[in-house]
């Protein structure tokens, strides 16, 4: 008796375990049945990997290169398993791809092979350039999609960290550092940037600040020009908002003026980005537990923000888009005052209420999400984020419901944001375990006589 129930129990694991495979294996694709969506635009966006390597090897001697293989496997898995289920036109890594900025060049080129095989990138980066093309591009075909790359702390450093070398090996394996470009998305323009936040803030070689801002005062200068068409903007590092918004607190030490470590993008550069570029999305890494907030920009101040011995003041948006770079850090304070007086950050689950509020004429309501880490110990996460064109406008309104979102533009544009996860490393090892584990035993118990 007592080996017919073992037999019968042998039996219901194997089911059980096959079950969870089909499951391990196939998440991606439920999810993106479960919810099936035929988007105008899609983006896939994977949060910090930190790829390790012969570190780790040097740490852990006996497992390291046991983990480093298993974790390429469970990577690998995250990425084709979600671009072969939802088939997106831009695949988008957020920055930290590698797990360190000093590696050798030797072992920069082996994380780099490894990464190409993980993501399937392949060799070629084909991307679009920093400078913006003068008609909309077409998107890419579905399935066929670029891959985009930020720049993290963990790849070129902070801005006391930079060297030429880290730029250098950046951009040639990944493409520029800052990038924007416009595509027709359901019959309309769509804009979209990645900017190198790395360098907004105090960087010791003054080069690589004054390019990102040189680029961002350019990218202003355009939306000036055509406000209404839509802005999607990507950076490594989340905007600046109180503790209390999302897991991180903010933090920034710094070396001789220069960022040795920030957790948020400073208070003065973030009011730049959000008054002159005029974002409507907002998509960040950095911060490995992801995060859904919000930002209710109004365009003029209650009250004038005297800008110190110039006889000049803070009054509007417009105000703050027209200083040089000089005066904006010369006038840091008082950007920050004014940022205080005109930026009130949100938190995701106050986003429906807020909507409101972006009614007014003075007010827009800009969405920042946080893309969660793609790492194991954060259950391989990855985002999906979907535009697209509804045939008949509607009022502004919002839906969040923990990182995922729904928003409604007037113009007939609905954005959504839904995340991904494949499940803690540890579980998936343990289910793989186990199922080597079955495989090995039960056949023969089942077959005993």
């Amino acid at each position: 008796m007592w080996y017919g129930l073992l037999r019968r129990a042998a039996a219901a694991i194997v089911v059980a375990l096959a079950v969870a495979d089909v499951l391990l294996y196939n998440y991606a694709a439920i999810q993106a049945l479960v919810r099936p969506a035929v988007p105008h635009a899609r983006f896939a966006l994977f949060g910090d990997p930190q790829i390790e390597g012969d570190a780790k090897i040097a740490r852990e001697p006996t497992t390291g290169k046991y983990d480093l293989a298993v974790n390429d496997y469970y990577l690998r898995h995250v990425y084709q398993s979600t671009l072969a289920a939802f088939r997106p036109h831009y695949a988008v890594t957020m920055g930290d791809i590698f797990s360190s900025q000093w590696v050798s060049k030797q072992e920069h080129a082996r994380r780099l092979a490894r990464y190409r095989r993980i993501s399937g990138e392949g060799e070629a980066v084909k991307s679009p350039g920093a400078n913006e093309a003068a008609q909309p591009l077409p998107l890419p075909q579905r399935g066929a999609h670029k891959y985009l790359h930020l720049a993290g702390n963990h790849d070129i450093g902070y801005g006391d960290e930079t060297r030429p070398y880290h730029i250098d090996r950046f951009v040639s394996s990944f493409g520029p550092l800052n990038r924007a470009w416009t595509a027709r998305v359901g019959g309309s323009a769509h804009r979209f940037a990645i900017v190198n936040a790395m360098h907004l803030d105090g960087t010791r070689h003054a080069q690589f600040r004054n390019e990102t801002w040189h680029f961002l005062r350019a990218l202003a200068g355009r939306r000036a020009e055509d406000a209404g068409v839509p802005l999607v903007l990507f950076l490594h590092i989340p905007l600046s908002k109180p503790a209390g918004i999302c897991v991180d607190a903010p933090a920034t030490a710094l070396r001789d003026g220069f960022v040795r470590y920030q957790d948020y993008v400073s208070p003065a550069a973030s009011a730049y980005l959000l008054h002159c570029l005029a974002p409507t999305l907002i998509f960040a890494g950095h911060d490995h537990d992801g995060c859904l907030a919000a930002y209710m920009v109004r365009r003029h101040a209650a009250q004038p923000v005297p800008l110190g011995g110039t006889g000049r003041a803070l009054r509007s948006s417009g105000d703050l888009c027209g200083l040089d770079l000089d005066e904006l850090e010369m006038h840091r304070q008082a950007i920050e005052q004014f940022a205080l007086a005109t930026v009130t950050p949100i938190r995701g689950t106050e986003i429906p209420a807020a909507v409101a509020g972006a009614d007014a004429a003075d007010s827009r309501l800009v969405l920042e999400e946080t893309v969660r880490s793609t790492m194991g110990a954060y259950s391989g996460a990855s985002g999906i984020l979907d535009i697209t064109r509804r045939d008949a406008p509607q009022a502004l309104h919002a839906h969040a419901s923990g990182h995922d979102f729904a928003m409604y533009s007037k113009d007939g544009y609905e954005y959504t944001y839904r995340e991904i996860r494949l499940g803690h490393h540890l579980a998936v090892r343990a289910l793989l375990a186990a199922s080597a584990v079955a495989l090995a035993a039960v056949p023969a118990l089942l077959l005993a006589r």
